[in-house]
């Protein structure tokens, strides 16, 4: 059973409101830039973690998405600008934005987001700041509601992090939310090291290793042997990393040597084996990887996410990623669509592909991204 039948989104960032009726096991998103793709996993990521504020701070953290303040000792002081997940909010109006409401069929519980304002005695202590003020969020799904406070944020080594909440605020209640599902999701750029590492342990010395050898042989060729983890800790050039055996090398290859396509085919072969039950989300899926190889690669995607229980929802705007797409769902058993989203005057639609009308499409040539 698929945990997202179907889809609806209303009122985050950029959808006004948007309605996929039926997802499969495999859903490719196709469209221009900036129509909304990305947004669209975004809200599933969200969901799936069933209202987790963290998911957001990072969302908002990634896009920069910040507030500007300034404390006592005239140091600039960082906020989370959480009126950007809402749909054509102006900051500068005095109505509150409409409720953010994300639902799946037949998940019972909806998410919601409101902006609210923080009690006075919960204001950010000793700042400064030009109109607009930041705003809490408040999120509820099901009988859980939770109040997410803008709290300022700081540097822990390369990556910001958000401090805790400002003085004088009461201890969280314990977490009563629904259980999340569990998700991976894969960015348009390449895995990290450590990432890459996390994704082995999951699979190492399990079947799903050999998944991720014959991913790469898409690419690489049967000279591929095998894969490892060599390394220790996870400091820049002594952490751990995959490394290949190749038949014509006598030591073992670095990945980041065998080019982008192979290290994109690795991270999508390992998440798919380390969220057996869950949901794979992949933006811009074909990156680094050649039009010949795509069509294989969806087979591998169909084939494993039908045996591991998965269910993938990707983006992307490549013709070459459609077509091998489109090659695949008809030969697996399992349900593939394709979903186009495009902008009309005053919002954006999904027109759905089935597998048979997509196969028409593809061999006619007929634009569906």
């Amino acid at each position: 059973m698929l945990h997202l039948p179907s889809l609806s989104i209303k009122g985050f960032r950029g959808i006004h409101a948007l309605e996929l009726p039926e997802l499969g096991r495999v859903t490719l998103l196709a469209g221009v830039n900036g129509v909304g793709k990305t947004t669209v996993l975004d809200a599933i990521r969200f969901y799936a973690s069933r209202g987790d504020g963290r998911v957001l701070l990072d969302l908002i953290d990634t896009r920069e998405e910040f507030m500007q303040g300034m404390d006592d000792d005239g140091d600039v002081v960082l906020y989370p600008d959480f009126g950007s997940l809402f749909h054509a909010y102006d900051p500068l109006e005095a109505d509150k934005p409409s409720p953010v409401r994300i639902s799946a069929q037949p998940q019972p519980d909806s998410l919601s987001l409101r902006l609210v304002e923080p009690a006075k005695d919960e204001q950010p202590p000793d700042t400064l700041f030009l109109e607009p003020h930041p705003q809490d969020l408040s999120i509820m799904i099901g009988g859980h509601r939770e109040r997410l406070p803008a709290s300022p944020m700081a540097y822990y080594g390369p990556r910001r992090r958000f401090l805790g909440p400002p003085r004088g605020r009461a201890p969280r209640r314990p977490d009563s939310r629904p259980a999340p599902i569990h998700f991976e999701s894969l960015g348009p750029g390449l895995l990290g090291n450590p990432d890459v590492a996390r994704l082995w342990d999951g699979v190492v010395l399990t079947e799903a290793e050999e998944l991720a050898t014959d991913a790469l042989r898409l690419v690489v060729g049967k000279r591929l042997e095998r894969l490892t983890v060599v390394g220790e800790g996870n400091g820049r050039g002594a952490g751990r990393r995959v490394v290949a055996k190749l038949a014509s090398w006598s030591v073992p290859v670095p990945m980041k040597r065998l080019g982008d396509g192979a290290n994109r085919l690795l991270a999508i072969a390992l998440a798919l084996a380390n969220c057996r039950g869950g949901i794979l989300l992949m933006d811009e899926v074909e990156n680094g990887i050649h039009y010949s190889v795509q069509a294989n690669m969806w087979r591998m995607v169909f084939g494993a996410a039908e045996a591991a229980n998965v269910q993938v929802i990707a983006a992307t705007h490549s013709w070459d990623c459609v077509v091998g797409f489109a090659a695949a769902a008809e030969e697996s058993p399992a349900d593939g669509w394709l979903y186009r989203i495009e902008r009309f005057e005053g919002g954006v639609e999904a027109v759905g592909y089935s597998e048979s009308n997509l196969t028409v499409a593809a061999r006619q040539r007929t634009e569906v991204r």
